[in-house]
C-alpha cells in the first residue's frame, strides 16, 4: 500500500486521485509520518460497506475533531473535493460520480474487520453452484435417513419425522407438550414397549421420540389424536417435516427457514394457491424434482447424486437419500430398532 504526506497533496489532490482511479489502489495519508487517514477507491469502499452490514455488533469509530462549517466544494483538476464536518472525511467526485473517499484509519480498520466477518457466509452464484455440486458428492452423515423410508411408508415406526435446527431435543419436546417428568427421567422407548406388553396399555403409539444427530434435533411420532402442539416460538432456524399417510399413499415433505415455508415452485403473480407441502410422489427418478428457479431447486443436485451413487431404486427412498446429503440428516438405526432412544408421553396424560 502506498503512503503520502498530507502537506504534499493538500493544495492539489488531483494527481493523487487520478492515480487511485486508474490503479484502484488505496493510499495512506500521513501527517508527520503518522497515519492520518485512508484514501480508498469508491468501488472498494462500497464493497467494504456492503459486507460490513452483514456483521452485527460494535459501534463504528467516528472522528472527534471537527470544523464548522466545512469549506465550499473545491475544484481540483477534473475532480471536485467535498470536505465533511468531522474534519477527516473527504469525498472526491468527477462528473457528479464519486471516485474516492478519505476515511479515518480507525474507521477503515473497523470496516475491514466487519466485512471479513460478513463475507464468511457469502458466495457468488457460481461459487454456490460449485459448492453445492461438491457437497452433493459427499456421503451421508452417520446412518443417514434413507434406511427408514420403506417402513415409514407403512407409518412404522413413525407417521411423522421432523428435523429441527437450533433448539435442543429437550427444549423441542417440552415446546411440543411432552411430559416434563418423562423427559427428566430419561424415559426410553423400549421401556414403554415393555410396559405395554406387561400391563396391556397402549402408550407406544402416543409417545414423542426424540434425539440429536449430526447437529439436528430429530423427532418421531404418530400424534393420531393431536396430542402434541407442534409449536416452537420463535420458529427455529430450519425445520424439515416428513409425513406419511399410508391409507392415501401420500408422502409429504416441507422445509421452513426462520418460520417461512420454502415453496417448491417459483412464486408467480397468480391467484392460484401454492401448495404448502411437496408430495414426494411428484418426484420421478431421473427427473429433477424442483423447477430451476424454485426455492428448493438446490436439492436437485443432491437427489441426482443419490440416483447415481446409491443402490436405492424406490422413489421415496431415493428422495430421502437426497435429503440426507443436502442437509446432513441422520437417524440412529440401531438405537431406534432396539428402542434405546428417549421418548415422552403427552403432558396431559
Amino acid at each position: 500500500m502506498n503512503s503520502i504526506e498530507l502537506r504534499e497533496v493538500v493544495a492539489d489532490f488531483g494527481r493523487l486521485i487520478r492515480r487511485v482511479e486508474e490503479t484502484g489502489e488505496r493510499v495512506c495519508i500521513t501527517s508527520g509520518g503518522k497515519p492520518a487517514g485512508m484514501l480508498l477507491p469508491a468501488a472498494e469502499l462500497a464493497e467494504l460497506e456492503h459486507f460490513a452490514q452483514r456483521a452485527h455488533g460494535g459501534s463504528r469509530p467516528r472522528p472527534t475533531v471537527g470544523q464548522e462549517p466545512p469549506v465550499s466544494p473545491e475544484q481540483q483538476g477534473p475532480y471536485v473535493l467535498y470536505t465533511h464536518l468531522d474534519g477527516v472525511r473527504m469525498t472526491f467526485t468527477r462528473d457528479c460520480v464519486t471516485v474516492a473517499e478519505v476515511r479515518s484509519v480507525e474507521e477503515v480498520a473497523w470496516l475491514e474487520s466487519k466485512a471479513r466477518a460478513g463475507r464468511q457466509n457469502y458466495m457468488d452464484p457460481k461459487q454456490t453452484a460449485a459448492f453445492e455440486e461438491f457437497l452433493a458428492h459427499q456421503s451421508p452423515v452417520g446412518d443417514g435417513i434413507a434406511w427408514i423410508a420403506d417402513s415409514w411408508k407403512a407409518q412404522e415406526p413413525f407417521t411423522i419425522i421432523e428435523f429441527i435446527k437450533g433448539p435442543t431435543p429437550e427444549e423441542v419436546a417440552l415446546a411440543y407438550g411432552a411430559d416434563a417428568q418423562d423427559i427428566t427421567d430419561g424415559l426410553l422407548l423400549h421401556q414403554v414397549q415393555e410396559h405395554d406388553t406387561r400391563e396391556g396399555t397402549e402408550d407406544l403409539p402416543r409417545v414423542l421420540v426424540f434425539g440429536e444427530a449430526a447437529g439436528w434435533t430429530w423427532l418421531g411420532y404418530h400424534d393420531f389424536d393431536d396430542a402434541f402442539s407442534r409449536c416452537i416460538n420463535p420458529p427455529p432456524a430450519q425445520q424439515i417435516t416428513l409425513t406419511a399417510t399410508m391409507a392415501k399413499a401420500i408422502y409429504e415433505f416441507s422445509y421452513c427457514k426462520d418460520g417461512e415455508y420454502q415453496n417448491p415452485v417459483p412464486t408467480e403473480d397468480s391467484t392460484d394457491v401454492q401448495p404448502d407441502m411437496y408430495e414426494i410422489r411428484w418426484y420421478t427418478p431421473g427427473e429433477r424434482p424442483f423447477a430451476p428457479h424454485a426455492p428448493l431447486a438446490f436439492l436437485n443436485a443432491y437427489v441426482r447424486r443419490a440416483e447415481e451413487e446409491t443402490d436405492w431404486t424406490d422413489d421415496v427412498t431415493l428422495f430421502f437419500a437426497g435429503l440426507e446429503r443436502a442437509f446432513g440428516l441422520s437417524l440412529p438405526l440401531d438405537a431406534i430398532a432396539s428402542g434405546h432412544v428417549r421418548c415422552a408421553r403427552p403432558a396431559h396424560g
